[in-house]
């Protein structure tokens, strides 16, 4: 449902709203029902939600290569509160419960003791073959003088060798395109 002044009010079963969504879906999902209303056939409108898809996925499989760093973390960083304290979930797995964990090594256990922990995170392409919960990687080590951050993700990549540490060299492309990918699928 549209707002008098062109702004969407409303839609059940979509995250334009939702929290711990990534905002490049968002983003997606906001603009996918105004191209809707583009074009003056049904070919042409499904020709027109067909480009905000493709330019969208284009971004993902170039790897944001026409993006500042800050701009692609921004897209694809997700955000997501813990609503008890890191100890309370006790053996529980999660990607902000990793997410806390590795905030707490990086950071210190007093950084991570309160309920309503906000874990930023992204999504590694290693360790290769772990669960997505194993490659959660807080976004906070970006934001580290370069020896902790190299340091905390080779330990978290499980990879000493590692050399290259752009985010574009670590994060893991096809998580995201298929997030992206799924939600294509269902607007269009």
């Amino acid at each position: 449902m549209f707002e008098f002044d062109g702004s969407l009010a409303e839609l059940k079963g979509f995250e334009l709203k939702r929290r711990g969504e990534l905002k490049i879906i968002k983003i997606f999902q906001q603009q996918v029902f105004h191209y809707f209303l583009n074009g003056d056939s049904l070919d042409s409108c499904y020709q027109s939600v067909g480009d905000v898809a493709n330019y969208w996925l284009d971004i993902l499989f170039t790897q944001g290569e026409d993006l500042e760093d800050d701009e692609l973390m921004e897209l694809i960083s997700e955000n997501k509160s813990m609503s008890k304290t890191l100890e309370e979930y006790g053996n529980q797995k999660s990607t902000s419960i990793s997410t806390a964990r590795r905030l707490a090594e990086l950071l210190g256990q007093d950084m991570v003791k309160d309920k309503g922990l906000n874990c930023k995170m992204v999504i590694a392409a290693k360790p290769e073959g772990a669960p997505v919960t194993e490659r959660a990687i807080p976004v906070a080590v970006f934001q580290m003088e370069e020896a902790v951050q190299r340091y905390y993700l080779r330990r978290w990549c499980k990879d000493p060798s590692m050399t290259d540490f752009d985010i574009r060299g670590i994060v893991d492309w096809q998580y995201y395109i298929t997030r992206l990918g799924r939600c294509v699928c269902v607007c269009v």
